[in-house]
């Protein structure tokens, strides 16, 4: 068999291994990666202590939100993932320091941040 043919059969090979990976794991990604796959990948997960809340995930290069809260020390914002108690997915969270929130309005449904004391900082979830 010639160098050719073995690099035809070796990217053939390869074109329907990922064939079958895309048809078995597509439909599970279909709802986003899970709090257990992220926090697998380095991501921050935890149930935050507020009745009703369920799991938020955030980023390695961000870290979790300061408790308690450290006023102007704190990053000027977080974006998290966010899940239901119940485990299905609500979308993302944006988080703005208490100081550098002026009304601005949480898109893409126009509502107010709601301020969450506990932590210092404004927050929108946004589907």
């Amino acid at each position: 068999m010639t160098s050719r043919m073995r690099r035809a059969v070796a990217v053939l090979g390869l074109m329907g291994a990922l064939a079958v990976i895309g048809v078995t794991a597509g439909p599970g990604l279909a709802q986003g990666p899970s709090p257990a796959q992220l926090a697998e990948q380095g991501w921050t997960c935890f149930v935050p202590p507020v009745p009703g809340f369920g799991v938020r995930c955030f980023n390695p290069a961000q870290g979790r939100p300061p408790i308690p809260p450290l006023g102007e020390d704190g990053r000027a914002s977080y974006t998290a993932m966010a899940w239901n108690p119940a485990g299905e997915s609500e979308g993302h969270v944006h988080l703005i320091r208490a100081d550098l929130y002026a009304g601005q309005p949480c898109e893409p449904n126009g509502g107010l941040y709601l301020f969450r004391p506990n932590i210092g900082y404004y927050e929108c979830l946004r589907p």
